[in-house]
């Protein structure tokens, strides 16, 4: 498999990257400078700006997947989730690209629920409103779309190692008693959905 993994310098976006590799993929690593953090034959680092369609465009064409692992640098508004899903959709549809698996955050859609603790609620709702808003215009975006798509919302992530050993909703419904998953796993996650079919136009909530 060619995949394009968008966000590719990311924390998250880098252990895609490296698993899809240890997997035997083919992988085209799409960040601002265009740096890769390791040397790979079947790795290619391009420099493409997610707002830039033309960028988006030609990074993937000829792809057979793309993994949408951009993450906020902390601008205001808020609007890379959102204006980047929508060049990388329609770059998929203009090259018949279908597989698409998209990183966004437990509690979108879902800010106020119990499960979610007080003061993530509370984080939710100021320090982070601009980030779930754009996160939930991205999602709003891919269910829309045409593509065989998975989003995948974890809770609060961490740097521990992969485990493989996982919980998920498919539902996007919260997990009881889940506060953390790794990278790692997140990565994982992610790529199974973009090799199989188990997760396809599913919404998952990962958690340990």
């Amino acid at each position: 498999m060619k995949l394009v993994v968008v966000g590719a310098s990311g924390r998250t976006g880098r252990l895609v990257v490296e698993q899809a590799l240890g997997h035997g993929h083919a992988v085209v690593a799409l960040s601002r400078s265009g740096a890769v953090h390791m040397s790979h034959p079947r790795l290619q680092g391009l420099p493409a700006d997610v707002r830039d369609f033309d960028a988006m465009s030609v990074a993937v064409g000829g792809a057979d997947a793309v993994a949408f692992t951009v993450g906020s640098s902390g601008e205001k508004p808020v609007t890379v989730f959102s204006e980047g899903i929508a060049n990388v959709i329609h770059a998929m549809a203009t090259h018949q690209v279908y597989k698409l698996a998209a990183i966004s955050a437990a509690g979108a859609f879902a800010r106020t629920d119990p499960m979610i603790s007080l003061g993530f609620r509370a984080m939710i709702a100021t320090a982070l409103r601009g980030v779930y808003d754009d996160m939930e215009r991205m999602e709003q975006r891919i269910a829309a779309s045409d593509l065989d798509w998975t989003i995948v919302r974890p809770v609060g992530l961490s740097d521990g190692p992969l485990t493989g050993r996982y919980r998920v909703s498919l539902d996007g419904s919260l997990l009881p008693k889940a506060s953390r998953i790794s990278r790692a796993d997140v990565a994982a996650c992610v790529l199974k959905a973009l090799e199989t079919d188990t997760f396809v136009r599913k919404t998952l909530v990962i958690a340990d």
